[in-house]
């Protein structure tokens, strides 16, 4: 009787703790909203947490170019602000790939979001192409996992004003 009523307890541990990682499984990955069509709006994760935001150009040579770090409070939030709700796409292997090989190329920046100098605890990246498309971080996994649905060179313009870089 006892064994039984230990092994009744066992199972009913396991289906809440396989309930729970399924849960976390299926509703926190990715982006939290959904717009009007369908697709995924870009929701950074604790957009509060935030006091630093990296700049990382690439050269003619395919090299990092200059870098910039921004501890401005007010940039940071009108960054975030202005490229959060972008809807996102997740792309296909094939598409990862491809960006993959362009990653060095001249005129795409690499901007991390991060709440130490040191990029050691919490950091957000995102990737900007100089076609106009953005790859970024999965909001729970240290990898680039969606795109920007929509190409949009201007924005990078836009970004490169609002923080007053030039790289």
């Amino acid at each position: 009787m006892i064994k039984s009523l230990v092994n009744l307890a066992n199972r009913r541990k396991y289906l809440i703790l396989s309930s729970l990682i399924l849960s976390t499984f299926l509703f926190g990955c990715g982006p939290k909203s959904v717009n009007e069509n369908g697709s995924d709006l870009l929701n950074i994760p604790d957009d509060d947490k935030y006091t630093y935001l990296f700049v990382q150009g690439v050269d003619e040579n395919g090299a990092a170019s200059q870098s910039e770090i921004i501890n401005d409070d007010q940039k940071i939030e009108k960054f975030i602000s202005h490229i959060n709700k972008i809807e996102v796409v997740k792309p296909s292997n094939e598409e990862i790939e491809l960006k993959n090989k362009e990653l060095n190329q001249e005129g795409n920046y690499i901007i991390a979001l991060s709440d130490s100098k040191d990029l050691e605890n919490k950091v957000y990246y995102m990737t900007f192409f100089k076609d106009g498309s953005i790859y970024f971080q999965h909001s729970n996994k240290n990898v680039l996992a969606y795109t920007s649905k929509e190409k949009d060179p201007e924005l990078l313009k836009e970004i490169k004003e609002l923080l007053d870089i030039d790289l």
